[in-house]
C-alpha cells in the first residue's frame, strides 16, 4: 500500500450552502483528484469508479480540505486508488466522501518513476491541485492571475495553522515565472519560512510542477502581523516537526535574483494612462469581504493587454506574428483591498524599455477617492509562439512605448 495527498487548499465561500459542502464542490474536488492522479503515475483508463458521501457542516470556510489517496495492489494487472475527501479545521477532522477507481496497470511499474517523500521537511506543503482548462490564456498556459490564486490559498492555509486567528497583513509579493504550466498539469505549492523578525515575517514558496517534475515559478511574500514573535516561531517550529508528504524533488530553496531599486512612487506618473476599470462584485471577494487576489492580478493581466493594444501589439498583431507575451518577474505592494462595490481603475506607464525585455507598472486606484490601493511593477517580454522564444521589441512598439515612459519618479 502507498499512500499520499493528492488535494490540498481550503474551502472557500463558494464551496458551501446553507453550511453544507456543495456536492458540486465536492465533485469538482474529486475530479482534480484524479487529474492530479493520473498525470502524475500516467495511467490511462478507470473502471468501477464507486462514490460514497455524507453531509458535513463546515464550522468556517477557512477550515483545511484535502484528499488522502490510498494506492493497493489487487493483482498482477490491477491497482485500486482510495480517495478519501476530509475537511479538517486544526482540531477536528471529519470524512466528507470516498471516490475508489481502479486502473489496468501494473503495480511495481505504477509507482516506478514517481517519488513521493513522507517525511519532516524544511519547509511546508500547502496546495495540490491542477491547472483547469478555464485557467489557460490565450498563449495556452495558465494566466498569470491563477499563480497568485492558488499561492493565496497556500498562504492562507498555512497562516491558518501559525497565525490563526491573530491579525495579519500582506505587505508586499513578488513572483519570479520560470517555466509555464499547461491545461491538465499537476501541482504543489510548498512554503520555506526565510525570515522571521519582531512582527515580520518573510516566506519563500515554490509553485512546482509534479507532473513534469519542474518549478514553474517562485514567490517571496513579506507578511505583517500583530502577536508575540516567540508564539509563531513556536507554532512554525511545531508545523515542521510533522511528517508531511511532498513530490517536491528539490529541497533547496534557491536565492531569488536580485530586485533592482524599486522604480515607481506610490502614486502614477503624471503621464500614466487608464487602461482598466472594474468594480468589485460579491464574487471577487474573499471570507473578510476583500478583493482576493486573483481580482486584482485579473485586472493587471486585462490593463496590459490594452496597454500593449496601444502600442501597437493588438490581437490582429499577433495572431498574424504567432507572437505572445509572457510576465518575467511581478513585485506588488499592497496598500488597501477594494471591498464591495468599489469602482476602481489601472493606471499605467512603461518604466524601461531594452532590446527583448521591457518593464511596465499599474495603480490600482479607488475612483471615489482616488487612493492608491496597490501598485504593481512588472518584467516582460514578446515571445514567438512557436519557437518559444523573447524576440527584439518592434520598432513601432519602441516608439509608442517610448512616450509613456514614468515622468515623475
Amino acid at each position: 500500500m502507498f499512500n499520499f495527498t493528492s488535494f490540498k487548499s481550503i474551502i472557500s465561500k463558494d464551496d458551501i450552502s446553507n453550511s453544507v459542502f456543495k456536492l458540486s464542490s465536492i465533485e469538482r474536488i474529486f475530479e482534480d483528484s484524479y487529474v492530479f492522479c493520473q498525470k502524475v503515475f500516467g495511467f490511462n483508463l478507470t473502471k468501477n469508479s464507486i462514490t460514497s458521501l455524507k453531509t458535513v457542516k463546515i464550522n468556517s470556510i477557512n477550515d483545511d480540505i484535502y484528499i488522502n489517496t490510498k494506492i493497493s495492489k489487487i493483482n498482477n494487472k490491477k491497482v485500486k486508488f482510495e480517495n478519501t475527501l476530509m475537511v479538517s479545521s486544526g482540531i477536528k477532522e471529519s470524512k466528507i466522501g470516498i471516490r475508489v477507481f481502479e486502473v489496468n496497470e501494473v503495480f511495481e511499474t505504477l509507482l516506478k518513476n514517481t517519488k513521493v517523500f513522507n517525511q519532516k521537511l524544511n519547509f511546508f506543503s500547502s496546495y495540490k491541485g491542477i491547472v483547469r482548462t478555464e485557467e489557460c490564456d490565450q498563449m495556452y498556459h495558465m494566466n498569470v492571475q491563477f499563480y497568485f490564486d492558488k499561492h493565496s490559498k497556500a498562504l492562507k492555509k498555512f497562516t491558518n495553522h501559525i497565525l490563526k486567528n491573530k491579525l495579519f497583513k500582506i505587505k508586499s509579493e513578488r513572483c519570479i515565472f520560470y517555466k509555464e504550466v499547461h491545461e491538465f498539469s499537476a501541482l504543489e505549492i510548498v512554503i520555506f519560512v526565510k525570515n522571521l523578525k519582531k512582527n515580520h515575517l518573510t516566506l519563500q514558496s515554490k509553485l512546482y510542477c509534479t507532473s513534469k517534475h519542474y518549478v514553474s515559478a517562485y514567490f517571496e511574500t513579506e507578511i505583517a502581523f500583530e502577536s508575540d514573535t516567540k508564539q509563531i516561531f513556536k507554532a512554525i517550529d511545531s508545523l515542521l516537526q510533522k511528517k508531511q508528504n511532498t513530490f517536491v524533488n528539490d529541497f533547496n530553496f534557491i536565492k531569488l535574483r536580485k530586485i533592482r531599486p524599486f522604480r515607481i512612487l506610490k502614486k502614477p506618473s503624471e503621464n500614466s494612462i487608464i487602461t482598466c476599470k472594474k468594480a468589485s462584485n460579491t464574487w471577487d471577494l474573499d471570507f473578510d469581504g476583500y478583493a482576493t487576489h486573483r481580482f486584482l492580478i485579473s485586472c493587471v493581466s486585462d490593463a496590459a493587454t490594452q496597454l500593449f493594444t496601444k502600442c501597437g501589439v493588438n490581437h490582429k498583431w499577433r495572431a498574424d506574428y504567432q507572437i505572445g507575451s509572457a510576465a518575467l518577474d511581478y513585485i506588488v505592494r499592497y496598500y488597501n483591498y477594494p471591498t464591495i462595490g468599489m469602482a476602481v481603475s489601472l493606471k499605467s506607464n512603461f518604466i524601461e524599455i531594452n532590446e527583448k525585455s521591457f518593464k511596465f507598472c499599474h495603480h490600482l486606484i479607488d475612483d471615489a477617492s482616488n487612493r492608491v490601493l496597490m501598485d504593481i511593477q512588472i518584467v516582460a517580454v514578446l515571445f514567438d509562439l512557436k519557437k518559444r522564444v523573447a524576440i527584439k521589441l518592434p520598432k513601432s512598439f519602441r516608439k509608442k512605448a517610448e512616450a509613456l515612459l514614468i515622468k515623475n519618479q
